[in-house]
Formats: C-alpha cells, structure tokens, sequence
C-alpha cells in the first residue's frame, strides 16, 4: 500500500464531500456580495490572530469580546453567516483528518519517548 496513492484518494475524496461542496458554493455566494465578503474576511483575520495570540499565551478577553460581536454582526448578513459556517465545518473535517493521522504515527514521532 502506498501512501502517496491514499493520500490522493483522501483528497478525492474530500474534493468530492458534501461538506466541501457546500464550502464553495458560500464561497461562491460570498463572493458576489463585496460587504459580506469583507464581513468574514475581517471575522476570519481576527480569528487567527486571536488564535496566534492564545498560542503564544497571550489572552485578551477584551479581543474575545470584539470577535464575538463580530460575528453576531456577521451572523445577520446570510451570506457571510453561510460562509463562515461552512468554513468551520469543512475546517473541522480538516482538523480531524489531520489529528487522526498524527495520532496513528505519533509513536514514532516522539523521539523523547520513554523507551
């Protein structure tokens, strides 16, 4: 078995997943309207830097708080709320593929392992 060939298949296979499928067509939706492209272009931007921010142990309640009126705001417009919904769905797919298979050769990954 070769892993190259499972991974092209896993690709096909997300290409071809509803979750995807439904991601592009917001996409596509989204990109018709400029204000609500904006909307989740700025939620997204927030988002990571937030992210980026807990990661290097730096949390801001104040910037939680702006997020999330960000997205209340972004949750009125259609568009933008299908969009971003999608997104985080497809993402979490994403996520999940890519934890199922670092755990599956996370043993050999670990070079400071107790032997």
């Amino acid at each position: 078995m070769n892993p190259y060939d499972k991974a092209h298949e896993l690709a096909r296979t997300l290409k071809a997943s509803a979750e995807y499928r439904t991601f592009l067509a917001a996409k596509e939706a989204l990109a018709t309207d400029p204000d609500a492209k904006k909307m989740a272009q700025d939620f997204l931007r927030k988002k990571m830097e937030l992210e980026y921010e807990a990661l290097a142990g730096k949390e801001d309640a104040a910037k939680a708080e702006t997020l999330q009126k960000m997205y209340e705001l972004l949750a009125m417009n259609g568009k933008a709320r299908e969009y971003i919904e999608a997104y985080f769905r497809f993402q979490r797919i994403m996520a999940d593929i890519s934890k199922i298979i670092g755990e599956s050769v996370a043993e050999g990954l670990d070079l400071f392992a107790k032997d």
